[in-house]
């Protein structure tokens, strides 16, 4: 009929009109045109869902949350390297500020839970029995040792030769007196070496050579009358047991022959 002939783009824009009311007119406050380009302001339902997934741990709070994680697994790896474990720390429990009671209960909860875990899971220690770990020498400190060691015994075995020395010479060393004159070279008391005048094997000057030798037989000492009798009755007695002795052993090697 008569709104045949009216464009077809103008009956949607007068259909999609939004009617008289107060719907309308919230309607339009939240859907219209921002006032200037340059500032505008986040959605809401954007909003929203970056503050969700804050709370749920994305971004930048999971990331710090994983970085402290690491950090505080590293200390415990390092205390564990060290030795023997750390007593375990008892909690104190204190309330926050901005923390309601419904959350410090469960966080009293978890702390005790925790270091019930601990406690339980922990190797039985026993201070008393245990010995104190021996400090062990690296190889670089034996080393530097060994070198000092060598190097204070050849200082002692300079010190001993040097010293030794110096004996030497000083029992060597000729000392002169003040306003002494030398007239002639000094006597040398020792024979060398190969010195003819000390006494060789086959040279020695003995006393049967001596005797033996023409004109060295020494005439008797003159002795009394009386000690010439002692002397005669003496061989004389000598003889006669030499006699003796050989007549009795005369008959024995007659019977063995």
């Amino acid at each position: 009929p008569g709104g045949a002939g009216r464009p077809r783009g103008r009956q949607q824009q007068v259909r999609g009109t939004p009617r008289p009311g107060p719907r309308s007119r919230g309607k339009q406050q939240a859907n219209c045109a921002p006032q200037s380009r340059d500032e505008q302001e986040i959605p809401f339902r954007l909003r929203e869902i970056m503050r969700s997934r804050q709370e749920m741990g994305g971004g930048a709070g999971a990331r710090e949350r994983r970085r402290r994680a690491q950090v505080a697994f590293k200390k415990t790896l390092e205390k564990e390297a060290k030795g023997a474990e750390p007593d375990i720390a008892v909690p104190k429990f204190k309330q926050k500020k901005w923390e309601s009671d419904r959350a410090y209960i469960q966080r009293m909860e978890q702390e005790a839970q925790h270091a019930l875990f601990l406690s339980k899971n922990q190797v039985t220690r026993q201070p008393e029995v245990q010995a104190a770990p021996k400090k062990e020498k690296s190889e670089r400190k034996k080393a530097f040792q060994k070198r000092r060691l060598e190097r204070i015994r050849r200082r002692k075995e300079e010190k001993a030769a040097e010293r030794l020395e110096q004996e030497l010479l000083r029992g060597r060393s000729y000392t002169v007196k003040f306003g002494e004159v030398a007239l002639q070279p000094p006597e040398l008391t020792a024979q060398p070496r190969t010195s003819t005048s000390r006494d060789q094997p086959g040279k020695k000057s003995l006393m049967l050579r001596r005797l033996l030798s023409p004109g060295g037989v020494s005439q008797p000492l003159s002795t009394s009358l009386a000690r010439q009798r002692i002397i005669r009755e003496e061989r004389e007695r000598a003889v006669q047991a030499y006699r003796a002795l050989k007549q009795q052993r005369q008959p024995g090697l007659s019977q063995h022959s």
